[in-house]
Parts: C-alpha cells; structure tokens; sequence
C-alpha cells in the first residue's frame, strides 16, 4: 500500500521571519506577524491531516489483513467502525492519550484525529473528513475541520484532491483564524504503489486570516507549489502573502531538491537557506 504522506508547505517564512524578528526591536516582530501565524496554522492543520492520513492508512492495513505500516507514534491508538473493508461511511480515529506524548518528529500530542470517510484514499470520489478533538500539538490548540475530496482523474491523467480547511490554532499569545482552500495533483509515483518516496504532487490555491492581533491576511499560490515526497524542500513554485502594507512572497526555485529560495519583503530581495 502506497503511504499517504502530508501535503505541507514548510515554514521557511516562519523559521526566516524569526531570524529577521530578533535581529530587530520587539516592536518590529509586530510587522511579521501575520507571516509567523499563517505559517504556524499551515503547520498544525497539516500535522492534524498527517496523522489522520497515516491513520487511515493503518487501519486500510489492518482490516485488509495486511501487516500494519504506520509512521504514528507507538501512543497513537487507532479504533476503525466498522471494522471490514467494504462498508462506508466508516470512522476512525486516532488517539493520543490526555498527555503529551513525544512523536518520531519531535512533537509532543494529545487528544484525537477522527476521520469520517466514504471511501479509501485513492477511491474517485471519496470525502474525507478530519476533526482534531482537544487536540494540541506541542501545546497549541487545534480546532475545526479539514476536508478531503478526491475529485478523480483530470485532463492530464493525474489524481486530483480539493483540500479546505477552516479551523482556528489557539497558541500561548493568542487565536489564530484560518481557512484554506487548496487542490492537489499527484504528478508522479502514483502507479509505484510499494515505493512512496517517488510521490511528486503540485499545489494550487489559497489562504486567509486572522492574525493573534485581529490582523487579516491572505496568502495566494501563485505558481504550483512542487512537493516531493524524497525531499525535504518545496522543489518550486512561488506564494505572496499580503497583511495590511506588507507583501512577502517567496520563490522556491526551478525543480532541484536543495534549500535555497529568495524571499522578497516589499520589494528587498533575501536569498536564504531553509531549515
């Protein structure tokens, strides 16, 4: 069974924006705000689809027979109703336990990811629904939803997914508000079922919200974002992100598998090395 893997877009903004904030006064760091709290929503809702994917992976496994392969945490207890291959809408959920459990990521969890599906990952059609319930990831709360839509084979020939999100990140300086409406398109490595590092998927779409200050802010694909699932970097594309008279928008490249990307914050161009 091919490993579902989390669509991410790194926080290469929040990683640089921190290095950029401390080298200036407190007050300055108020500036980035918005391109430090779009990043962390980015990361905790897909944290949250990571390990609902992984999930459900292991449960396809386990009711199919099959040896399970997960990378969830050994604290991570997963329950599947009904429990067979065939029958849908099926829920399952993944538990963390009430207290921090420390992943294979280095992130602490508790509480639970639950999924109401209609269908397995790569069924045309299926809708997977993700619920975070007293969720915390390294102690910040998620709430809300995220949902899956698997819409199919486009004109190219590849799978195609709708990804919307709509869901809040409480963190120790505040709410953030965030929805994101995003589609996915699996280029490559989809017919190598046994091997998912050759998983290649492009990123389209958009994001808005609102910052722990009760700023907005709006964050647009502008070219496909490249993931691969072998490398650790978006290999290309671009995104802005504008809050009030602040525009960030980072280039990550042309297709080679490295940490270089050129970040440009209204108008002065950075070239930086990702983390």
């Amino acid at each position: 069974m091919k490993r579902v893997i989390s669509l991410l877009i790194p926080a290469v903004l929040l990683s640089f924006l921190m290095v950029v904030s401390s080298c200036k006064r407190d007050r300055d760091t108020d500036n980035y705000r918005s391109a430090i709290d779009n990043a962390t929503a980015e990361n905790m809702f897909n944290d949250v689809f990571k390990q609902a994917t992984d999930g459900m992976i292991a449960a396809e496994d386990s009711v199919d027979g099959r040896a399970v392969n997960s990378t969830l945490s050994s604290c991570a207890t997963i329950t599947i109703a009904p429990f067979d291959f065939v029958s849908f809408p099926k829920t399952i959920t993944v538990d963390f336990g009430t207290s921090n459990c420390l992943g294979n990521d280095g992130r602490y969890r508790r509480g639970q990811v639950s999924m109401s599906t209609t269908g397995w990952y790569r069924d045309s059609g299926t809708v997977i629904t993700v619920t975070p319930t007293n969720y915390y990831v390294n102690d910040n709360l998620v709430q809300g939803s995220k949902v899956l839509t698997n819409n199919g084979t486009n004109t190219s020939g590849n799978l195609e997914y709708s990804l919307n999100v709509n869901g809040t990140v409480t963190t120790s300086e505040g709410i953030i508000y965030w929805t994101s409406t995003r589609v996915h398109e699996w280029i490559e490595g989809e017919s190598t079922v046994l091997n998912p590092w050759d998983d290649v998927y492009l990123l389209t779409g958009t994001a808005d919200g609102t910052n722990v200050q009760g700023e907005d802010f709006e964050v647009v694909i502008n070219t496909p974002l490249r993931v691969q699932v072998g490398c650790r970097w978006i290999t290309a594309g671009s995104m802005t992100l504008t809050s009030g008279n602040l525009t960030i928008s980072i280039d990550y490249g042309s297709g080679a598998c490295d940490a270089n990307a050129v970040v440009t914050i209204n108008g002065n161009t950075y070239n930086i090395v990702m983390m």
